[in-house]
């Protein structure tokens, strides 16, 4: 202790120095470290690192492109409502009806139930006596005058005639004879027996039903009339379309407009 109170000035110019030299040493590579840091300083600011950018998120144009090559269109005809209200109609009875597709009432409602052809027929009834004479029947349901829809009948010899007909040929045996009639109003001959009578659609007959009103119209023809839904309809037209398919057609009496109706089977 007493050595260190004696030299302590030594001691510590000894450390100084120490230092100094350890100062003088690491000095060279102070400076170089600091050149290096400098330098790369240097280039990062003349030479700077760019990151790559990100993809663009380009989804919601391409929405608003597609968007725009399929518009929207707003379509505000039947059965929407916001510019056609729902229309309530009151029947006869009463009731209210709500008239949303247009075809609940008027001659849209009206329905074909039944088509029933009707015939012309002509019938060899009988021989009469002499063998010569003939007792024929004719039918006509289609006839506009319900008066001549009945049958009528009347006797025939070879060569005589009617305003519908005329027996123009008489063949085979005595207890099988046929008839050769020649129709007038379109000059075609058939051939008339007993067994074998004649006979071909010269019109039809429809059934009618509308059920807003209960109203039924059983065998209705062509110029017959249909009062219904505060107007009154007239039939024009019966019209075989296929088999066992029709086409009616009706026309308004107040405003002349035809509207064609298909058969439906009576439920």
């Amino acid at each position: 202790m007493d050595f260190i109170k004696k030299h302590y000035e030594k001691i510590l110019l000894g450390v100084v120095l120490l230092g100094l030299a350890v100062a003088v040493v690491a000095l060279p590579f102070y400076i170089t470290s600091q050149r290096e840091a400098m330098k790369q300083k240097r280039e990062d600011m003349l030479i700077p690192k760019v990151t790559a950018l990100a993809n663009l998120d380009e989804s919601r144009y391409v929405g608003v492109m597609q968007r725009l090559e399929k518009p929207v269109s707003l379509n505000l005809s039947k059965p929407h409502h916001l510019l056609n209200p729902v229309m309530w109609q009151k029947a006869a009875d009463g009731s209210l009806i709500k008239v949303q597709s247009g075809n609940e009432v008027g001659p849209e409602a009206l329905l074909v139930t039944k088509v029933t052809p009707l015939y012309t027929t002509i019938r060899l009834e009988s021989v009469g006596p002499s063998g010569s004479n003939y007792l024929l029947s004719v039918t006509r349901e289609a006839d506009p005058n319900p008066k001549k829809r009945q049958k009528k009948s009347a006797y025939f010899e070879r060569g005589s005639k009617n305003d519908f007909m005329a027996l123009t040929d008489v063949a085979g045996t005595a207890d099988k004879q046929e008839l050769v009639i020649t129709l007038l109003d379109t000059g075609a001959a058939i051939t008339l027996t007993a067994e074998k009578p004649y006979q071909r659609v010269d019109g039809y007959s429809v059934d009618f039903r509308y059920e807003p009103e209960k109203l039924t119209w059983p065998a209705r023809r062509v110029n017959d009339k249909l009062a219904f839904a505060g107007d009154e309809f007239e039939v024009t037209k019966i019209n075989p379309v296929a088999a066992d398919q029709f086409e009616v057609v009706i026309s308004a009496r107040s405003t002349g407009k035809k509207t064609t109706k298909k058969n439906n089977p009576e439920p």
